[in-house]
């Protein structure tokens, strides 16, 4: 694949650089580096990067139709005004644990699914089979759709919006789902993706994902210093594309005609001169779709 990686942010995250988001209406890719409670605002137009920080671990940030963001916060759910910063908390989850919230984003019908992980006293080793998988509602009611995860990770789904697919990062799986778009629920759990043991060293972690007009997923690898394509139905890898650092946290589609694929990176003790940047992919054959947004 004659594919081209440019560093679009370089060095930008302090930490983990997570959860790009590509809101069209403004041209900016949105994205955060949690455990610095850092959001990011990037314009594509006038090349500034806004940034808004917080105590918290902030690990997503979404556009909300009605003005602002949701965002989440440590085990919050919140509203933020950007403009101001005041944080409005929606919902709260996991309750009296050290858990922490982490990837997430919105299907098609607008509810916002957002997933948490177990504490982590080092890079990557979280408590086990202690987190769930959430979804907030356009009432502002919680559902919770699975539990006993351990590091809540990466989100897709087709275009027709019959299958789902979601990372939970320590088995090392991306899983595939039977999809209602109407209800949310998550039937016929399967092992999509099943990466072997003796992979951890040069692969990682599967992380955060997307998917493509073809309805192909796009899967980071934390530590693997790459994005796999891969077949919904089979499992098997199309194709990879490689960075010149190995923390490759997630990936989005954007640029005006989202063909871009912009993909995040850490910087969790390593030094090479690209760690933390943002990196921008073109000439890929293939286009995303507009991300989804909160209609709660």
């Amino acid at each position: 694949m004659p594919y081209k990686v440019e560093t679009f942010i370089k060095n930008v995250a302090t930490n983990v650089g997570e959860g790009p988001h590509w809101d069209p209406e403004t041209q900016t890719l949105l994205y955060v580096d949690p455990e610095a409670g850092n959001l990011h605002r990037y314009n594509t137009l006038t090349k500034i990067d806004e940034m808004r920080h917080y105590d918290d671990n902030t690990s997503l940030i979404v556009p909300r139709k009605s003005g602002g963001y949701v965002i989440t916060d440590g085990l919050n759910i919140s509203h933020l005004d950007w403009e101001s910063g005041v944080r409005t908390v929606l919902a709260s989850v996991d309750q009296g644990t050290r858990n922490v919230f982490n990837d997430g984003k919105c299907d098609a019908s607008g509810r916002l699914w957002a997933g948490t992980m177990g504490y982590m006293e080092k890079p990557v080793f979280p408590e086990m089979e202690v987190a769930s998988l959430y979804t907030l509602e356009k009432d502002l009611k919680v559902n919770r759709h699975l539990d006993k995860i351990s590091l809540s990770n990466g989100l897709a789904w087709t275009h027709n919006n019959t299958k789902m697919f979601y990372v939970d990062s320590m088995p090392r799986e991306i899983w595939s789902f039977d999809f209602d778009l109407e209800t949310g629920n998550m039937t016929n759990k399967q092992v999509l993706v099943k990466c072997p043991k003796d992979t951890i060293k040069t692969l990682g972690y599967p992380d955060g994902m997307t998917s493509d007009v073809d309805d192909k997923i796009w899967c980071a690898f934390y530590e693997g210093s790459c994005v796999i394509r891969y077949d919904p139905e089979t499992g098997q890898e199309i194709s990879r594309i490689n960075f010149p650092t190995p923390q490759i946290t997630s990936c989005c589609w954007g640029g005006k005609n989202f063909d871009e694929l912009y993909v995040t990176s850490g910087h969790v003790n390593i030094t090479d001169d690209q760690a933390g940047s943002v990196f921008r992919v073109t000439d890929l054959g293939t286009k995303g779709r507009p991300a989804d947004v909160f209609l709660g």
